[in-house]
């Protein structure tokens, strides 16, 4: 039996200093594109009422951490911040408002039956722009999640956008299929196995045509040589609008000088809250999306807003992406190592402390020893091992990649010592501050 005490719950882990930094850094990157196209911040709390997300599209339920308050009310630690936000836009704002820019950084927490590697606690960086229906919002929420990988570091991506009516415009207007087959089939069709898909629709007595539609599907492949293609064929009125709306996004997508990064068009089978375009942004060798994003008309709706409904958005997953920098950095990490490793006799410690603040107002990381040594002799005093305090303080800074040691002795004299090449000299506190550490 493992030591719980040692461990951390499965689908959670800690983060190192490297981790942090890197995030802490992406986090900034991203959230400065945020902010210039003109999103503003905000913050949910990580617990939120069950109803939230209750039958939203979301999260499911069996996947939701779920507790109780003392009056009986059913809590759920944050799943998904979208519905989150729209509760705030429907909570907090006037019709005139709209349409409104936000964005966030939050974590999010999931139970996942299998955890297989997948998070129970994740972090994601994303925008919601509530009340903008039409392709030009869209096309600015996909050119911004570009940028936003741009300004993260990462360079090599694309981005692959889908439409939820394509696939479901076809089975409704070319066959008479059920409700039942037909989400079975687009469950299918989600996975992109057109032909079990194939067999679906001959056994639930699809017409020929649709079958031929669907098998000649799996074919065909590219961007906009696809969507042409597509255009040309007898797809039905909301298959054929879904093309349409695809060209136009990839036109003003061009106007942003974007369309290097677009991959396929690809024809979507998602049934969450999503209702129109879907797109996903993948790195080159990483097998899961760096960011997710789309429309979701269906769900301000649910949260009052009538005549506001429109909204799409897009989130970061701020820790996959980590993951694919991590992969690109050298073996120093990301975290800056200490300038100077201080260290002071008892006596002169509040000198040393307000240097040492000095020296950090200026930019300079400074880093605190403890040595107990006393007096500069006591300090260069070489022990039995041959080591004085100050060479070992040079040691240690060397092993942590710390440049440089400041010793402040007795009275005005202090110790500078260079830890890469362990060179060191006697100095005065006044010619310490003047001098270019």
């Amino acid at each position: 039996m493992k030591d719980k005490q040692l461990h951390t719950p499965e689908g959670f882990r800690d983060f190192l200093p490297d981790e942090c930094m890197l995030k802490r850094d992406v986090i900034k990157r991203v959230e400065a594109v945020f902010t210039g196209y003109g999103y503003r911040p905000v913050s949910s709390p990580m617990l939120e009422y069950f109803e939230v997300f209750d039958k939203t599209g979301s999260t499911p339920p069996a996947q939701m951490y779920r507790l109780f308050d003392r009056e009986g009310g059913i809590l759920t630690m944050r799943s998904d911040m979208t519905p989150p936000i729209v509760r705030i836009a429907a909570t907090n704002y006037a019709q005139d408002d709209f349409p409104l820019r936000f964005f966030y950084t939050e974590n999010s927490f999931r139970c996942h039956e299998s955890y297989r590697g997948r998070a129970g606690e994740f972090t994601e960086s994303g925008v919601e722009l509530i009340g903008a229906s039409g392709i030009e919002a869209e096309a600015e929420i996909i050119a911004l999640a570009i940028q936003s990988l741009l300004a993260a570091g990462i360079v090599d991506f694309k981005v692959y956008i889908e439409h939820t009516e394509f696939f479901k415009g076809i089975l409704n207007e070319c066959t008479r299929l059920d409700d039942q087959s037909v989400v079975s089939v687009m469950e299918t069709l989600y996975t992109r196995n057109m032909a079990e898909a194939g067999k679906l629709l001959r056994s639930c007595g699809a017409s020929p045509d649709a079958d031929r539609l669907i098998e000649r599907l799996n074919s065909l492949t590219g961007g906009r040589k696809l969507l042409d293609e597509l255009r040309r064929m007898n797809l039905g009125a909301s298959a054929g609008s879904a093309v349409e709306t695809l060209l136009g996004l990839d036109d003003i997508l061009s106007d942003y000088g974007y369309d290097q990064y677009l991959f396929d068009f690809v024809p979507s089978g998602h049934l969450d809250y999503y209702t129109g375009i879907v797109f996903h942004g993948y790195a080159r060798g990483m097998g899961f999306s760096a960011l997710d994003g789309g429309r979701y008309d269906s769900l301000p709706p649910r949260f009052g807003l009538q005549k506001c409904g429109s909204a799409v958005g897009f989130a970061i997953k701020v820790d996959n992406l980590c993951s694919i920098l991590n992969n690109k950095l050298d073996n120093n990490g990301v975290v800056a190592p200490a300038d100077l490793l201080l260290a002071y006799a008892p006596e002169n410690r509040a000198m040393a402390l307000r240097v040492a603040s000095q020296f950090r107002a200026q930019g300079l990381i400074v880093e605190n020893a403890f040595e107990k040594a006393h007096t500069l002799e006591e300090a260069m005093d070489v022990a039995a091992d041959e080591q004085s305090p100050v060479d070992r303080l040079i040691l240690r800074a060397r092993r942590k990649n710390i440049s440089g040691v400041v010793y402040f002795g007795e009275g005005e004299q202090v110790i500078v010592a260079n830890a890469m090449d362990g060179t060191r000299k006697l100095t005065s506190i006044q010619k310490l501050l003047r001098e270019e550490l």
